[in-house]
């Protein structure tokens, strides 16, 4: 709903007064004004950093190494003098610093070149990570959180690519380094946005947020769909089960127990988060962990009997019974963010429709098992609606 029809609500619910309606709409429009002029800057800067790039790309053989290197110095020096000049204006601040960085990855390149350096591209997005880090304290800029951010997740995925092997027999150890990134980032980036909640860093949680549910979707996505992904000792089978305790990755998860200390930390002791959300975002945390646990015995190989196979498939149906449970939780701390609430849903929905086709395997009997589990989630909804107050009370929310 746009901000005008819930303005005219409120006036007419007699919430707020007329006069601080239109208030309340100068200032969101003075603010757009502003963001739009802001945005502006960053897409010329873009085009003329691209500008620069492509006229010396055209003359590039042309020139002398002395020159290419003095060159790119001074137009460094040139921004960074305009970045301190422009200090005050947090706007030409910000683009200025954006430029910088771009300049300084360039620079990486042209030294690269010059000198004949050999390197990886996942080596370049590293080192410019670690000089325009410092640029994270001086600007407030979402523009170039996102970008830094993204330059890191440059860095992880080239480094985990550059270190997998397309040998079967490494396949074990290229799951482990998919396994760890998923896992840490969406660990990490919940902890970084628990953090900026909890300090009131407004201009940094709704970019940390962002990456958080991004991290969410991709690592719920992978173990709950590609569950041989945490899986990565091997499968066992009863017989040998034993011998695969010594295998087991321990001190890996004790560190991913570890790491989620002080996420609990930052969960428990935030006052901006209320009880409930603080319950249901736990609650996600532990699943997630589960999801990625590499779960042993996972199959009686030598068991021909119908036990066996029920065993074995309900082995198989864990990862995704966690994945729905973990976007259950998310919805419920989450129930008041509209967005959210509706990702979650909308992703349980896809999983389970992924779930029928992959168990009817054909179209006809996946629409009958989509027609009863419609009925049953309508049963369901009406069921606790009729009653959802004596539910609430039975959660431990409260009735109405």
């Amino acid at each position: 709903m746009r901000l005008e029809q819930k303005l005219k609500r409120w006036v007419s619910a007699g919430l707020i007064a007329s006069e601080q309606s239109e208030a309340i709409l100068n200032f969101e429009e003075n603010r757009k004004s502003s963001y739009l002029y802001y945005s502006f800057l960053i897409l010329g800067v873009v085009i003329i950093g691209i500008g620069v790039l492509a006229i010396i790309a055209a003359n590039w053989e042309e020139l002398d190494d002395l020159v290419k290197l003095g060159f790119s110095f001074i137009v460094l020096t040139f921004v960074a003098g305009l970045s301190f000049w422009k200090r005050e204006n947090q706007n030409l601040f910000t683009v200025f610093i954006v430029l910088y960085s771009i300049l300084i990855l360039g620079m990486i390149g042209l030294i690269s070149q010059v000198y004949n350096l050999e390197g990886e591209y996942y080596q370049a997005a590293m080192l410019w990570c670690i000089l325009s880090c410092l640029f994270l304290i001086t600007t407030d800029s979402k523009t170039f959180l996102h970008l830094w951010i993204l330059g890191f997740q440059i860095f992880m995925i080239g480094w985990i690519q550059q270190h997998t092997w397309d040998d079967p027999e490494h396949l074990e150890q290229n799951q482990s380094y998919w396994t760890q990134y998923l896992y840490y980032s969406l660990i990490g980036f919940t902890g970084f946005w628990l953090a900026s909640e909890k300090f009131v860093l407004e201009s940094r949680k709704n970019t940390l947020f962002l990456w958080a549910v991004i991290f969410w979707v991709i690592g719920t996505w992978s173990m709950g769909f590609f569950p041989n992904l945490s899986n990565f000792y091997g499968s066992s089978g009863t017989e040998n089960g034993i011998n695969h305790l010594f295998s087991f990755p321990w001190v890996i998860m004790i560190c991913r127990l570890l790491i989620l200390t002080p996420i609990f930390y930052l969960l428990i002791t935030n006052s901006e988060i209320d009880s409930n959300q603080k319950k249901s975002l736990g609650i996600g945390l532990v699943l997630f962990f589960l999801l990625c646990f590499p779960h042993p015995f996972r199959y009686i190989h030598s068991a021909e009997t119908i036990g066996a196979h029920i065993w074995n498939y309900s082995i198989q149906l864990l990862p995704s019974f966690l994945f729905i449970l973990f976007w259950l939780a998310i919805a419920s701390a989450f129930r008041n963010h509209k967005r959210i609430f509706d990702l979650s849903l909308a992703i349980i929905g896809i999983r389970f429709l992924y779930f029928y086709f992959d168990l009817f395997g054909s179209l006809t009997y996946t629409g009958f098992g989509l027609i009863i589990s419609g009925l049953f989630i309508i049963v369901l909804t009406i069921g606790y609606l009729k009653y959802r107050s004596k539910v609430r009370v039975l959660l431990g929310g409260g009735g109405e």
